[in-house]
């Protein structure tokens, strides 16, 4: 995880843009207000009050009360930065911010930038306006049709929107909003007191929807401290699947099924078969929910599994995000993200239909290979995240995913290049391409016909992409991303995924 350590400030600043507020999910009840932006800033700096330098670095003791169970929660903050650590029975979680960058930790110890992450993630929602944020950053939305409350819109650069419910008469924020894939994360703050040099709530409840999610939060004490940035960094312990037994020259084949050009891999969880599609789409081991409840049932979205083998690799303890399942198979069990690709190279051969996990050194020589080209990836947000353009069109941020079949043009890069498209890109009539419902909701697209797309050292030419359109839809989404790379084009590669070193090999099918 030292990778993720030097590589998040810097990549993300150039790699992540700023979202556009015309594409965005807003509050249903905005609307617009005769206020100023300086009139409700005035009001809120003036109801929290002047910070003491004190506080900037403090320790904050939070009890996290889901349903009957209680959870202690600690919490470091230093400057900007912050992080809190929760402990569900075996599985420590942790989530935070650093330089600027939301940050999420699973109980495999295994983090990633959550900017990308659409599915979210019940045991880590912190409120943005807990802690401390840029008033530069936020801009006045309007105001509420149903709570006597200005909007304010936080916009930092490198997160996704907060919503701020300013109330008009006390000038606290009562109420912050955000938005998960599908879900609207409602955080309702009450009991403002003295804490940590501000006035602030001393306690809040947060809710998606899913009463099984609902989260009453405490804070019991808040405290100054001296404090080092260990205290608030990204956790630096990971666990990966290991071999059970080393495998002949590094490389063992997985138990894997190609159903069209979806990857079925058989695995075994607490000795029972399951299985799992492999998805570099997807940010973490996935499990469905009704499997979870085999194995002790689910704590905020999260199991833990007392063993899991896949293939020749073997894990116990390991911890899973837990969700029901609505994909078409019956026999599914989950799926296979991030937390899988990590402390291996994963290939996949769709000529072949064959997966294969390597040892580093063992695929080495595909990385050096002379008819292999090595593409850089950007994996810290959990998927891997490449260059690629449609002529003059480009981006960094186009997602390599193996569980999705098309090739999509998002909404920043449609903003970057409106002119572009609407010159040279034609309607097309191809009735695979038009809305897409993932687990985490829906984007609307419609199929347009383009000369080339360019991917690393390949060109495709005269071919279909989905372009991203309004959608209206309740379980809409915004992608922080320029695009999507599907298996219409992935299938004619073998592809090398490392992602403890952020490259990616890609070799053409029939090319030795």
């Amino acid at each position: 995880m030292k990778r993720l350590l030097a590589v998040l400030a810097a990549a993300l600043a150039v790699a992540v843009p700023r979202i556009d507020a015309a594409a965005e999910w807003q509050p249903p009840d905005l609307r617009p207000t005769t206020a100023t932006r300086n009139d409700v800033l005035s009001a809120y700096v003036g109801a929290v009050g002047k910070p003491e330098p004190r506080y900037a670095q403090r320790r904050e003791q939070w009890t996290y009360v889901n349903g009957t169970r209680h959870f202690p929660v600690q919490v470091t903050v230093r400057g900007d930065d912050f992080r809190a650590n929760v402990d569900f029975g075996k599985g420590a979680y942790a989530g935070g911010r650093w330089d600027g960058v939301r940050w999420r930790a699973d109980a495999n110890g295994i983090t990633h930038a959550t900017l990308s992450d659409d599915q979210g993630d019940a045991a880590d929602r912190l409120p943005q306006s807990i802690f401390p944020f840029a008033l530069t950053d936020c801009a006045l939305a309007g105001e509420s049709k149903q709570y006597p409350a200005w909007i304010l819109v936080d916009r930092a650069p490198r997160d996704k929107p907060h919503w701020f419910y300013v109330d008009k008469t006390s000038g606290f924020i009562t109420r912050e909003i955000t938005r998960e894939g599908r879900r609207t994360i409602v955080t309702a703050f009450d009991r403002f007191e003295a804490l940590g040099g501000l006035q602030r709530a001393r306690h809040w409840r947060v809710s998606d929807g899913n009463t099984a999610n609902d989260l009453d939060v405490t804070v019991d004490t808040v405290a100054p401290a001296t404090l080092d940035p260990r205290d608030v960094a990204i956790p630096q312990e990971k666990r990966v699947f290991t071999f059970a037994q080393p495998p002949p020259n590094g490389v063992a084949v997985l138990p894997a099924t190609f159903t069209g050009r979806t990857i079925f891999v058989d695995s075994q969880l607490g000795g029972q078969g399951a299985r799992f599609i492999l998805d570099t789409g997807t940010a973490s081991i996935t499990l469905d929910s009704d499997r979870a409840t085999r194995f002790g049932g689910t704590v905020l979205e999260h199991a833990t599994i007392p063993q899991m083998n896949v293939g020749p690799l073997r894990m116990r303890d390991v911890s899973v995000l837990s969700i029901p399942f609505r994909l078409g198979y019956p026999d599914l069990a989950g799926i296979l993200g991030y937390d899988f690709f990590l402390g291996y190279v994963v290939h996949v051969d769709y000529e072949h239909q064959r997966v294969e996990v390597l040892t580093h050194e063992a695929a080495d020589a595909a990385f050096h290979a002379p008819n292999v080209a090595v593409l850089d990836a950007y994996v810290d947000e959990g998927i891997p995240l490449v260059h690629a353009a449609f002529g003059e069109v480009a981006g960094d941020r186009f997602a390599l995913d193996t569980g999705s079949p098309h090739l999509y043009a998002l909404a920043p890069l449609k903003r970057r290049g409106a002119a572009e498209i609407a010159a040279h890109w034609t309607p097309a009539n191809a009735p695979g391409i038009g809305d897409e419902n993932y687990l985490e909701g829906s984007i609307a697209l419609s199929p347009y016909r383009v000369a080339g797309f360019t991917l690393g050292p390949v060109t495709f030419t005269n071919l279909v992409v989905g372009l991203e359109r309004p959608n209206d839809r309740p379980d809409a989404i915004d992608i922080a991303l320029d695009g999507i790379v599907g298996t219409d084009e992935m299938q004619y590669y073998d592809w090398w995924f490392d992602y403890d070193n952020g490259r990616i090999a890609v070799r053409r099918n029939g090319v030795r």
